[in-house]
């Protein structure tokens, strides 16, 4: 009788109605834990995301102070070789007339030539500079096909 009166309380709607109202309470530390999980998750990815921001803003400083000190260089250079070039007409001039020797005419042709491959390697570098600039402010990039 006694066995057949606690079978009886598991089908009790009071059973059923205390048991939904305490399953929550035991679940407690699962349902905490989760919650505590998710916002550890959702600040993890917060920060990944203000990491991105910040690789991505000193990227295009980066780019920005490279084409920048190249800018200055390619001043420079351009004003290198028109000098260049004076003095290599100058030597061509003075070599026709008979007051210079070859070898100074050749000294002064691959001085213009140093200075004009120099100036080369600078355009160069300004490219890749706005290619790196492009691709830092999130410009798409694919090889060709």
């Amino acid at each position: 009788s006694g066995a057949r009166t606690f079978a009886n309380l598991f089908d009790s709607p009071y059973y059923t109605l205390t048991a939904g109202l305490t399953a929550p309470i035991f679940n407690n530390g699962r349902l905490s834990a989760a919650r505590e999980l998710a916002t550890a998750q959702q600040q993890e990815l917060l920060e990944s995301y203000r990491a991105s921001i910040l690789a991505g803003f000193a990227d295009v400083e980066k780019a920005l102070n490279a084409i920048d000190g190249v800018e200055r260089q390619r001043q420079w250079q351009d004003q290198e070789v028109e000098q260049a070039r004076i003095a290599f007409d100058l030597a061509q001039q003075r070599y026709a007339a008979g007051a210079e020797t070859l070898l100074t005419v050749l000294e002064t042709q691959r001085t213009l030539y140093a200075a004009q491959d120099q100036q080369a390697q600078l355009r160069l570098a300004r490219l890749q500079g706005s290619v790196a600039l492009y691709k830092a402010l999130g410009g798409g990039w694919q090889a060709p096909s």
